[in-house]
């Protein structure tokens, strides 16, 4: 048996927390990413009980990346830049330092899982748009063919209300 992980212990400068908070960011979407994949996969095979499953880290997931992309943005901002790409790329350049060029893969990488994972997921609202549809047809069709039952004074179901019983001929 291995042991236990250290904590990890969270950096103190404003800067490595940024940093780490990056890193943590690009991981995160590459996480949604999958997790989307295993959506798709979901869907297309139309496995509720994945789907069940999926839906509260699906949350949890988007609610982790808010958090994240809402701190970059404080950070940005409190360091006098825009809280957008522009604004990343100019911090880049300003307080990149050495790992300018790993943080600006790292930055590169987290822009384009991001739109992948946003393509994805349209696509995945496209198959429940496209599933959605099929069942209200399908649930219109049934419902076509049969007359609402109503039940009578005495219990009896009755089709249309017409007043026949249905355990009489």
């Amino acid at each position: 048996m291995s042991p236990p992980a250290a904590p990890r212990v969270a950096p103190t400068d404003p800067r490595s927390r940024f940093t780490a908070d990056l890193q943590a960011e690009a991981a995160a979407f590459a996480d949604f990413f999958e997790l989307l994949r295993t959506e798709q996969a979901a869907l297309e095979s139309r496995d509720i009980e994945a789907l069940l499953q999926i839906a509260p880290a699906k949350s949890e997931h988007i609610r982790a990346l808010n958090d994240l992309a809402r701190r970059r943005a404080v950070y940005l901002t409190g360091q006098s830049f825009t809280p957008d790409r522009s604004g990343m790329a100019q911090w880049l350049i300003v307080h990149g330092g050495a790992d300018r060029g790993s943080l600006s893969a790292i930055w590169r990488n987290l822009i384009d899982t991001a739109a992948k994972a946003q393509a994805l997921n349209r696509e995945n609202g496209v198959l429940i748009e496209t599933r959605l549809q099929h069942n209200q047809r399908l649930l219109s069709a049934l419902a076509a063919g049969v007359q609402p039952s109503l039940y009578g004074p005495d219990g009896q179901t009755r089709i249309g209300g017409t007043g026949r019983n249905l355990g009489k001929v």
